[in-house]
């Protein structure tokens, strides 16, 4: 998303620049949006509630693999009575009979996490996109509101890199950087301040990746 804004950018700073007979018109701010975006409030809001959503889904994906492994200590159990010459040949049978229904559970119950995991993942992941996309929305609205009061032409961001990797900005002075003014208006609606150590993303680190399945199951005895 930001790659998106950022080539926006500074695909409308060349056709401005293009009419040099304009030149001398453009007022031109810098705004360090990355910046802005974090200090939002209802950034942290939306990290707080993300976050609380993945903290829900690693209880229940513990509590299915937490099943599964039940399981496969029962498969376990009964394989091992299974393969026990010592057993009588008729509980020999029986727990086989029995490893093998364990070992179908564990095969529904493999397939259970594994779609869990993917949908719960993409829900995840598609909530924590909405929520950047309004909130770049919302400042990018309040940013204009702002530029055109002031008279500026064009808002260029000053941490955007241009689509061959350099910086879009290569030099400004900061005096007319409208970073500070920006956040204290975008903040000025904000419920009383939240504390410190909320003010942290949603860590997906562990989020497993599209697709991915648990540990595959213990297969059953032949």
């Amino acid at each position: 998303m930001k790659k998106k804004i950022q080539s926006g950018l500074f695909a409308i700073s060349l056709l401005a620049f293009s009419s040099a007979g304009h030149a001398a018109d453009f007022k031109i701010a810098t705004v360090d949006l990355r910046k802005v975006f974090d200090s939002y409030y209802k950034t942290i809001q939306a990290n707080i509630a993300n976050s609380s959503n993945f903290v829900e889904y690693e209880k229940q994906r513990k509590e299915l693999i937490d099943s599964i492994k039940k399981l496969q200590d029962d498969w376990r159990q009964e394989a091992g009575k299974a393969n026990d010459q010592a057993v009588p040949a008729d509980l020999r049978a029986e727990s086989k009979k029995t490893a093998d229904d364990i070992g179908v559970k564990i095969q529904i119950q493999s397939e259970t996490i594994s779609n869990f995991c993917a949908r719960t993942e993409l829900k995840l992941r598609d909530g924590m996109v909405q929520h950047v996309t309004e909130l770049t929305a919302e400042i990018t609205n309040v940013m204009t509101s702002m530029a055109k009061k002031q008279g500026y032409t064009m808002v260029l961001d000053r941490t955007a890199l241009t689509m061959t990797g350099n910086p879009l900005v290569l030099y400004t002075s900061g005096d007319n950087d409208l970073t500070e003014a920006l956040i204290k208006e975008l903040n000025s609606t904000a419920p009383p301040a939240l504390a410190p150590e909320t003010n942290k993303p949603a860590d997906t680190s562990r989020l497993p990746a599209t697709g991915a399945r648990p540990p595959p199951a213990t297969p059953t005895p032949r």
